[in-house]
């Protein structure tokens, strides 16, 4: 046989049926709820939460050819460059000319599209540059731009996520009214399920596909222009450096989902008005006509390790939007520090000594 007991959503005490009311009441906190509303809060709990969501149309899975130890032999001297199995494109080593390791960029390595570099190496050398202009506590070597030898310009994977969703999610929602009189204060609160749905298409969600590049870092360069993508050909990445995905479409969905469920919360949240509290309860999404692309984007990177840690900056190559985090010299700043404490000290010196004159 089996038992069901109502309890108090608000207190989880046990509910008990009024005939007067004709509804549901709670002894311990006083609150009442028709029959109606509790049998929608079961539904909404029995609402299949959030689940990952269904790609499609990915690239088959082919074997990519790899030369013997890693090694190619330049077209230009004949110098052999060692790359590592993500390398797609080079610089050589010995006549500096770019070398496009065809075999990375093929098959399901090769990109459905690419954004081509529109900032060029003395711009993105020139935004730098006027980035670090004033900062009085960067490291030596920054001042005297040795540092601008570390940027670079780079190809970097990406997965686009395309999908349409039909979203259903449910907010818990309050809300209080608050009075007084001579003898005591009052607090009401009102509590309200909230069930929102709705259908809703989002295009080309990115996701970086390279190990090495901070989420972080990908996410505060966007957005890109998407307008500008182009079929993918190997003398766009001329000149830069280029690597292929070393993180899996499987892998990157995750991130997707989550930016696409966050999305999603936030344009249903927005229709939740007239409450002082609303929380997410439940969200749960159903994809259809999802597609995953894979794409290589435009960056100038700009990387450095100072007293053990690696700072990575970069620059939108299609955008110039800039991101990162330049070392500071703890010799600088104890100078710099030492020198306001000193200015501090006289100034106040003076102050004391004008005051008893005056006195």
């Amino acid at each position: 046989m089996d038992f069901v007991q109502y309890k108090c959503p608000c207190c989880g005490a046990a509910l008990k049926f009024s005939s007067a009311s004709q509804s549901l009441s709670c002894d311990n906190c006083g609150n009442s709820y028709e029959l109606e509303t509790l049998q929608q809060l079961a539904q909404t709990d029995r609402m299949q939460g959030e689940k990952e969501l269904q790609w499609e149309d990915q690239k088959e899975a082919v074997t990519a050819r790899k030369a013997e130890d890693g090694r190619y032999i330049c077209p230009s001297c004949g110098g052999e460059i060692e790359v590592d199995e993500n390398t797609v494109s080079t610089k050589c080593p010995y006549c500096e000319n770019v070398v496009v390791i065809k075999a990375s960029a093929s098959g399901r390595f090769e990109p459905d599209a690419v954004i081509p570099f529109k900032v060029s190496a003395d711009k993105a050398r020139e935004m730098l540059e006027e980035f670090c202009k004033g900062k009085r506590l960067l490291p030596k070597n920054f001042r005297n731009k040795s540092y601008l030898k570390n940027l670079k310009g780079c190809y970097v994977p990406y997965w686009l996520f395309d999908c349409d969703i039909h979203a259903d999610m449910s907010f818990d929602a309050t809300r209080i009214r608050m009075w007084s009189d001579s003898d005591y204060d009052y607090v009401d609160t009102s509590f309200y399920l909230v069930n929102r749905s709705g259908n809703m298409g989002f295009y080309h969600v990115p996701v970086d596909g390279s190990v090495q590049m901070a989420d972080e870092i990908t996410e505060s360069i966007e957005p890109f222009d998407y307008r500008e993508l182009t079929d993918f050909n190997p003398a766009y990445l001329a000149g830069y450096e280029t690597e292929k995905y070393d993180v899996e479409a499987d892998t990157a969905r995750h991130r997707a989902d989550e930016r696409i469920y966050n999305s999603a919360e936030q344009e249903l949240i927005r229709t939740v008005v007239g409450y002082d509290t609303v929380n997410v309860r439940k969200r749960s999404l159903n994809t259809r006509k999802s597609k995953v692309s894979y794409v290589l984007f435009p960056v100038w990177l700009f990387e450095t390790v100072y007293n053990g840690r690696n700072y990575q900056f970069a620059i939108n190559g299609q955008t110039g939007k800039m991101v990162g985090e330049l070392p500071v010299d703890k010799g600088a700043f104890w100078r710099y520090l030492l020198g306001i404490t000193g200015i501090g000290t006289v100034l106040l010196s003076l102050l004391g000594i004008l005051v008893g004159g005056i006195l």
